[in-house]
């Protein structure tokens, strides 16, 4: 590793596409901290109030014996509202119920969910080691090229593979024991401190080998 040669002697144009796909990575970081947050937030909690308002609004429809349908306006009825029976009622239970668990987008959760979370997790954890295992490939072999001292890079690249399968293991696990949960959250914590130590050794590399240019 010691004959390696820095970034600071690589052309203008290497140091370029190694700063463009520094950048890129760290984006690609945040809009993965972003999709967690909104997942783990607003969306479960709106969804969760819609689910209540659409119940609520039924068992105040079955308690309310004045309740009618929309008017038909025809000969028959003449605009008259249809009183609710206990047919309707149900009806509009099912739809609801069927509705809870539908995404918006062909996809039943509820029912793959209940069907088989751990091959939900199991499945989830195999995408996050294949993408971040290309991330650790690509980001670690630009990290060989930069001034940091041999024994913190290589400290750094073992941590980094192992929270990489701590994330895996924590995936897998999700949601059967608290142990999982935080072993999931503490190295997607390390994952992105690692991450982001990395793509700023590698920024200041490339600003040294801007200013020996100058000389």
């Amino acid at each position: 590793m010691n004959d390696l040669r820095p970034l600071s002697s690589f052309p203008p144009i290497a140091r370029l596409f190694v700063g463009l796909f520094t950048t890129l990575t760290l984006c690609a970081c945040l809009w993965a901290v972003w999709i967690y947050t909104v997942e783990k937030g607003g969306v479960d909690d709106e969804s969760t109030a819609a689910n209540l308002t659409a119940q609520d609004e039924i068992d105040a429809l079955e308690s309310d014996s004045s309740a009618v349908l929309a008017p038909i306006w025809d000969s028959g009825h003449a605009g008259q509202g249809i009183p609710l029976d206990n047919g309707e009622i149900d009806t509009m239970q099912e739809f609801a119920d069927l509705v809870e668990g539908y995404d918006g987008v062909g996809n039943d959760h509820a029912y793959d969910e209940a069907e088989s979370p751990f091959r939900h997790n199991l499945g989830l954890a195999h995408v996050h080691v294949s993408s971040q295992a290309l991330l650790f490939f690509a980001l670690g072999a630009v990290f060989l090229f930069t001034s940091v001292k041999l024994w913190l890079k290589k400290l750094v690249l073992w941590v980094f593979a192992a929270m990489i399968l701590a994330h895996a293991v924590g995936l897998t696990g999700e949601g059967y024991h608290w142990a999982f949960d935080d072993m999931l959250a503490l190295s997607g914590v390390v994952l992105l401190a690692l991450i982001v130590y990395i793509c700023l050794m590698i920024y200041v590399e490339l600003g040294r080998s801007h200013r020996t240019d100058k000389h």
